[in-house]
C-alpha cells in the first residue's frame, strides 16, 4: 500500500509539473502575454512600405513618360499619385504614364500606398521636360553660309529659318494657307514645298512640289518663281516659262549655279542651266522603273533626295525603287546600293543591303553618304567602299526617343543635311521634329532656347 501511495504521489507532482508546462502554452496560444513587437503568421497584415521610389525624367515635350513605384504591405494595396503635393486625378496604379508631356507637367512626383493598417509615401522623382522645336510637317533643309538652318514645312506650305541659337523665324509664306503667289515673305504662297538649296548667289531655291514649280527666295526674302507653271503638271523641256515638272522635290546646286532636280513623278532627273533653260539628265519622262544606263535609257521609280559631289557625281534616293542610286557626269547612272525590287532591311555591301521608301540622302566632307530611310524609320551610312550599316535607329520599329543607336527613335525621317559641324540633321516627319545626329550614332532632339 505504501509503495502505490508513493507513485501516486509521484504522479500528482508530475501532473503538476506538467500543467505548470502547458498553461503558459495555452495562453501564448489564445494570445495572452502579446506584447507590441509580436508579429505571428495570423496576424491581420503589414502596413505598406516603399521598396523601390519612382525615378526622375529629363525628356523634351511630346514624348511619354512614365514613373513606376514597387511596395509591400497586406492587401489591397491602393496609390494616388500627386505633383507638386497635389492629388493627379486618376492616377491610381503602382505607374504613372503622361503620353505626351508638355513643358507645364516638369515638377517634383510622390505617390502614396494605402491599405486597412496605414500609410507610405514615396521619395520624390523631378520631371524636366525642354520644349522641342516643333514643326507640322518639316521636309527639306539647307544652310546658308553663315550657319543658319532652313526648313520648308511641307504640310504648313511655309519656309523657315532657325538660327544658331535655335530660335525660329518665318521667311516666307503664310501657315496654313497654300497658295501660288510671289511677293515679300509672308504675303507669298507656297503648295506643299520640299527641297531646299542655296545658290552660288546665297539665294534659296524651293522645289514647291504642289504647285509644281521651282521658286527663289532673295535674301530680303522676296519669292519669285524661276520655272514651271503653278498648278499645270508636265515634263515640257526649254526655257524657265515653258518648262513643266511634276511634283519636283529634290534640290542639288554646282558651285556654277547649275541646279538639279529630282522630278519625282515625272521619274526623271532635270537640270536647269543658268539661263534658266530646262532639260532632262536622266530618266524617262512618265516611266517608271529600275533601269542603269545613259540618259533617257536610265530609269527611276519616284526619285526623291539628291545630293551633289564636288566632282559632278550625283547621288540620288530613289524612292520607289528603296534603292540608292548614282549619276556620274553625262548622266550615267548606276545602282550603288539596295537590291532591286525586294525593299526591307538589312546592312551589309551595298547591292546586298536594304532599305525601305528612302527620301533624303546627304553627302559629308569625307564622302560618306547618309540617307534618311523613310520607312525603316532609320539613318543609314553607306561608306566609300559601298558597306551599308544603320548608325541611329531601329530599323522598321518607330517612336520618339533620343539615345544613341537602336536606343535612338524615328518616325518618318525625311530630309538630311549635314551640318556646319560635320553632324546631321534630319526632319523627323511624324514627330514634328528636328534631331541631331552624330557620325557615331548618337542622336537628340532640337529646343527651343
Amino acid at each position: 500500500m505504501r509503495a502505490w501511495l508513493v507513485a501516486a504521489g509521484r504522479s500528482v507532482r508530475g501532473l503538476r509539473r506538467t500543467r505548470l508546462l502547458i498553461l503558459p502554452m495555452l495562453l501564448l496560444a489564445l494570445g495572452f502575454g502579446c506584447s507590441s513587437h509580436h508579429t505571428d503568421a495570423s496576424a491581420p497584415g503589414t502596413p505598406p512600405a516603399i521598396t523601390s521610389n519612382p525615378t526622375s525624367v529629363s525628356t523634351v515635350s511630346g514624348r511619354s513618360v512614365s514613373f513606376a513605384i514597387t511596395a509591400t504591405g497586406a492587401a489591397t494595396l491602393s496609390y494616388q499619385w500627386a505633383k507638386d503635393g497635389h492629388d493627379i486625378l486618376g492616377a491610381i496604379g503602382s505607374t504613372f504614364t503622361l503620353y505626351q508631356a508638355k513643358v507645364e507637367d516638369a515638377g517634383s512626383y510622390t505617390v502614396t500606398v494605402t491599405n486597412s493598417i496605414g500609410t507610405a509615401t514615396s521619395g520624390a522623382a523631378t520631371l524636366t521636360v525642354a520644349a522641342a522645336l516643333t514643326f507640322t510637317s518639316p521636309m527639306g533643309l539647307a544652310y546658308d553660309g553663315s550657319g543658319n538652318l532652313f526648313v520648308s514645312d511641307m504640310d504648313d506650305h511655309t519656309i523657315w529659318k532657325v538660327d544658331a541659337t535655335n530660335h525660329k523665324a518665318l521667311v516666307a509664306g503664310s501657315s496654313g494657307l497654300p497658295g501660288t503667289l510671289d511677293g515679300q515673305g509672308g504675303s507669298a504662297r507656297f503648295n506643299h514645298p520640299g527641297g531646299l538649296a542655296f545658290d552660288p548667289a546665297g539665294n534659296l531655291l524651293v522645289a514647291d512640289t504642289g504647285n509644281h514649280t521651282i521658286r527663289r527666295i532673295a535674301a530680303d526674302g522676296t519669292v519669285t518663281t524661276l520655272a514651271g507653271a503653278a498648278g499645270i503638271p508636265g515634263s515640257t523641256d526649254g526655257g524657265a516659262s515653258q518648262a513643266r515638272f511634276n511634283a519636283p522635290f529634290g534640290l542639288a546646286v554646282d558651285a556654277t549655279g547649275v541646279l538639279y532636280i529630282a522630278d519625282s513623278q515625272n521619274h526623271t532627273i532635270r537640270m536647269m542651266a543658268t539661263n534658266g533653260t530646262v532639260s532632262t539628265y536622266a530618266g524617262t519622262p512618265g516611266t517608271a522603273g529600275l533601269a542603269d544606263g545613259t540618259g533617257s535609257s536610265a530609269l527611276f521609280d519616284q526619285p526623291n533626295g539628291i545630293a551633289l559631289a564636288p566632282n559632278g557625281t550625283l547621288y540620288v534616293a530613289d524612292y520607289g525603287n528603296s534603292c540608292v542610286r548614282k549619276v556620274a557626269p553625262g548622266g550615267i547612272v548606276t545602282r550603288l546600293a539596295g537590291q532591286i525590287n525586294n525593299a526591307g532591311f538589312a546592312d551589309g555591301s551595298g547591292l546586298s543591303a536594304q532599305f525601305r521608301t528612302p527620301v533624303g540622302i546627304a553627302l559629308d566632307a569625307a564622302g560618306i553618304l547618309w540617307v534618311a530611310d523613310t520607312h525603316n524609320h532609320a539613318i543609314r551610312r553607306l561608306a566609300a567602299d559601298g558597306t551599308v550599316s544603320t548608325p541611329a535607329g531601329s530599323g522598321g520599329v518607330f517612336g520618339n526617343a533620343d539615345g544613341s543607336g537602336s536606343a535612338a527613335l524615328f518616325n518618318l525621317p525625311c530630309g538630311i543635311a549635314t551640318a556646319p559641324s560635320g553632324s546631321l540633321v534630319v526632319t523627323d516627319v511624324n514627330n514634328h521634329q528636328l534631331r541631331t545626329v552624330t557620325s557615331a550614332g548618337a542622336v537628340t532632339t532640337f529646343t527651343t532656347p
